[in-house]
């Protein structure tokens, strides 16, 4: 907030510069800069993901309740979407996923925490999922990750078929700014930034 308020209004007239915040973004997160890919907040890297990647006639795989977003975005791409469901206990429908990776959606979507349930899918679990989806893009969204600890980022250069989003709209307190960002292996991101321009 303290960089926002030194900002003068000729600043906040211009469009802005990406390189610089990327490179700091890219330090905190301890990520190179072509790993990561700013947008204004996770709807977007959403909208982003689903215009690059799901063709109509695509299936998506998800498990609810989650995030509505990435339903919507799919089908706005046209995708057929799998919904497999949360248990009574809402745990996540591990089995379900599993034997659906099999047939190759196109993208499963993990909200991690889940947003509205607020349960995980823990480490084993994700290494399972990322293992048995050879063909399908795996995003976990770390919306909430600052009020559980656990997070996949650092596995983005061991998976290759893993993208990890984050936003500063929950524990940060700036949804105002829409700021966003997706990490992902630099082969992935150039295909997005094609997409975008």
């Amino acid at each position: 907030l303290r960089a926002l308020s030194r900002m003068t209004g000729e600043q906040m007239a211009m469009y802005p510069e990406y390189q610089a915040t990327t490179a700091r973004l890219a330090r905190f997160f301890r990520v190179r800069p072509d790993e990561v890919l700013l947008s204004n907040g996770i709807d977007d890297s959403l909208h982003l993901i689903a215009d690059t990647f799901i063709e109509k006639g695509d299936r998506v795989l998800l498990a609810e309740p989650t995030f509505d977003m990435y339903r919507f975005f799919a089908e706005l791409a046209g995708a057929r979407i799998v919904a497999l469901r949360y248990d009574e206990q809402m745990r996540y429908p591990l089995d379900g996923i599993l034997r659906e990776l099999r047939r190759g959606p196109r993208v499963l979507y993990i909200s991690n925490p889940n947003n509205p349930t607020g349960t995980l899918v823990r480490p084993p679990e994700l290494r399972r999922i990322l293992r048995a989806a050879r063909r399908t893009l795996v995003l976990v969204d770390e919306a909430y990750f600052d009020f559980s600890g656990l997070t996949v980022l650092p596995w983005i250069r061991r998976y290759g078929n893993l993208m990890v989003s984050r936003t500063f709209s929950k524990s940060a307190g700036l949804a105002g700014l829409r700021l966003g960002c997706l990490f992902t292996r630099p082969r992935i991101l150039a295909v997005m930034r094609r997409a975008s321009t």
